[in-house]
């Protein structure tokens, strides 16, 4: 089984750059087939920004298409497969003395992990933007967005330790699938079995959000799969995520992720995402 060493990926490297223990590579894969089963002897991030694919893993197989975002600290060998005609993908390399330069501990994170956190992946898209765009301000930028994207996953790392009871993973269930319908707290409770008082003073304590910024934060997830579908509308997206009008959603929007939805497209369509 071939072993990736820093800053080796499979496909067409476009530029490479070598940044104090990242080494970022923006490649492409242009009517490629598959790779063999292989292993990194780092940990990275990989940023699909064009095409798709399919990742297979020992326990799964993970479809990466445009706009997905995944750490993997594992060495976890995986082998891709069902490349699209034309497959782009941003990767950072970060080796173990970047790590302990900053304190990071990398321990923390476990195996590949999936990243949908809005706010994340507009990290990415900026750090995409920087490396297209590359000057001598970039290399800066660019670690402190890595810095920042790290900050993030070990926020998210500690909610998930707090296991959640029956009732609060009936509740995202019912949260997460029907996002565009009017639930009123009376209707969750019920679903849930519980009394309504009781559950908005416990619903906070696994979700570290009340129903209404859970509920947002949801939305707005949702809402940048459909992003890359420009035959879409802003307002016909804001529908479709379940809010009200088109202000509401870039309200929201700009909360979560610190820019608009115009803002945001447009740096999608400046990345060739």
């Amino acid at each position: 089984m071939e072993r990736l060493r820093k800053g080796k990926f499979f496909g067409n490297s476009k530029k490479t750059f070598d940044l104090n223990g990242l080494t970022v590579v923006d490649s492409e894969f242009s009517n490629f087939q598959s790779c063999p089963w292989h292993y990194h002897e780092n940990a990275h991030f990989a940023f699909t920004t064009g095409g798709h694919l399919v990742e297979t893993h020992r326990k799964e197989k993970i479809r990466l298409s445009k706009g997905f975002l995944m750490f993997n600290y594992s060495q976890d060998p995986h082998f891709n497969s069902d490349y699209s005609e034309q497959v782009s993908a941003l990767h950072i390399d970060i080796d173990k003395a970047w790590f302990e330069k900053y304190s990071v501990k990398p321990g923390v994170f476990e195996g590949v992990i999936k990243l949908y956190d809005p706010a994340l992946k507009h990290l990415f898209l900026k750090i995409d933007r920087e490396v297209k765009n590359f000057d001598d301000a970039s290399p800066l930028a660019i670690e402190g967005l890595v810095l920042q994207a790290l900050a993030e996953m070990m926020r998210a790392g500690e909610k998930k330790k707090v296991k959640k009871p029956a009732w609060a993973q009936k509740a995202e269930t019912i949260l997460n699938d029907r996002l565009a319908e009017k639930l009123s707290l009376k209707e969750l409770a019920l679903e849930t079995g519980l009394h309504p008082v009781y559950l908005s003073q416990q619903f906070p304590l696994y979700f570290n959000d009340s129903f209404g910024e859970y509920l947002r934060k949801t939305r707005i997830r949702r809402s940048l799969s459909l992003f890359p579908d420009r035959t879409l509308s802003l307002a016909q997206i804001a529908y479709l995520c379940g809010f009200s009008d088109q202000s509401h959603f870039t309200r929201c929007f700009r909360a979560i992720t610190g820019t608009t939805p115009a803002a945001y497209r447009e740096l999608l369509k400046n990345s060739g995402a």
